[in-house]
C-alpha cells in the first residue's frame, strides 16, 4: 500500500466519522468533534498491515474514534469558566457523541465490545480525575497516566479483535504525539493538566522543557527500533515515522532557537 493509498483510507474513514457525529447547532457553536488522523490511523494499522478486516472491525474501529471525540468535548469543559451557552453545548455535544457510539454498537449487536470500552472509559475517566489531586505527582505516576488516557481505548480495540501485536507500538507512538502536544502548548506559554503537573514534580518550570525534549527523543528512538520489529512495507514505516510521528529532537529545536 502505498503512502497515497494511506492517507486515503484515513482521509474516508474521518468523513465517515465526522458524518455520523454531525449536528448542525453543536457545529455552530462549538469546535466540533476531534478525530485525530494519528488515532485513524493507528485504528487502521492492523488493515495497513494485511491483516484480515471485515466491515464489522471497521465500524468498531469508526466507534472508538467516536469514543475519543466524546471524552475531549467534555475535556474543554473549563471547570473554572462561567457557564456560557458555548460551555453547555461542549458538554451536550459530549454526551451527543456518547449516544453515537453506544447505539452504533448497540445496533451492531457487539455488547462484549461495548463492555469492554465501558471499561476503559472508566480507567480512563479515573486517570484524568487524578489531575485534579493536590498531591504532587511523580514523573512515572504522570507518565502512566498520559499512556492510558491516550492509547486504552484503541489498545481495547486491539485486544478485542486479536491485534495487540501492535499495542507496544501504538502506546510509544500516542504518548509521543501528546508530549509534543504539551511541548508546543509549553512554548507558546500555555497551560495545561500535564505542564501544571509536570512543573510541580520537577520543582522548577525551566527543567518542564527539557523533560519533554529528552522524552520525546527517547519515545522516538524506541519507536524506530520497535517499528523495525515489525513486517512493514516501507511506504508504511516511512508514513508513520515521518507523517503521523515527526521527529521533534533536542538537536531539531536548538537548531531551530540558534
Amino acid at each position: 500500500m502505498n503512502l497515497q493509498q494511506i492517507h486515503s483510507k484515513i482521509t474516508s474513514m474521518e468523513i465517515d466519522v465526522l458524518k455520523a457525529v454531525q449536528q448542525r447547532t453543536l457545529e455552530q457553536y462549538t469546535a466540533g468533534p476531534s478525530v485525530e488522523q494519528a488515532r485513524l490511523f493507528f485504528l487502521l494499522l492492523p488493515f495497513f498491515d494485511g491483516k484480515q478486516w471485515s466491515g464489522k472491525i471497521e465500524a468498531s474501529a469508526k466507534t472508538v474514534s467516536i469514543v475519543y471525540a466524546a471524552l475531549h468535548a467534555h475535556d474543554q469543559v473549563k471547570e473554572d469558566a462561567p457557564v456560557t451557552k458555548k460551555q453547555q453545548l461542549t458538554v451536550l455535544a459530549g454526551d451527543f457523541y456518547s449516544g453515537i457510539y453506544y447505539q452504533m454498537l448497540t445496533n451492531s449487536k457487539n455488547i462484549p465490545l461495548i463492555q469492554k470500552l465501558a471499561t476503559a472509559i472508566v480507567h480512563v475517566s479515573e486517570k484524568k480525575a487524578t489531575f485534579y489531586e493536590t498531591s504532587v505527582h511523580t514523573l512515572k505516576s504522570i507518565d502512566d497516566a498520559v499512556e492510558v488516557i491516550e492509547s486504552e481505548l484503541l489498545t481495547t480495540f486491539y485486544d478485542f479483535y486479536g491485534f495487540d501485536e501492535y499495542t507496544p507500538l501504538a502506546k510509544m507512538a500516542l504518548n509521543y504525539l501528546r508530549y509534543a502536544q504539551e511541548l508546543e502548548c509549553l512554548q507558546r506559554d500555555g497551560q495545561t493538566h500535564v505542564l501544571r503537573l509536570l512543573k510541580q514534580s520537577l520543582q522548577n518550570p525551566l527543567h518542564t522543557e527539557e523533560w519533554l525534549l529528552d522524552k520525546l527523543d527517547d519515545l522516538h528512538i524506541q519507536m524506530e527500533k520497535c517499528v523495525n520489529g515489525y513486517s512493514f512495507d516501507y511506504e508504511l514505516k516511512h508514513f508513520m515515522l515521518h507523517q503521523i510521528t515527526p521527529p521533534q529532537h533536542k538537536a531539531e529545536q536548538l537548531t531551530r532557537e540558534g
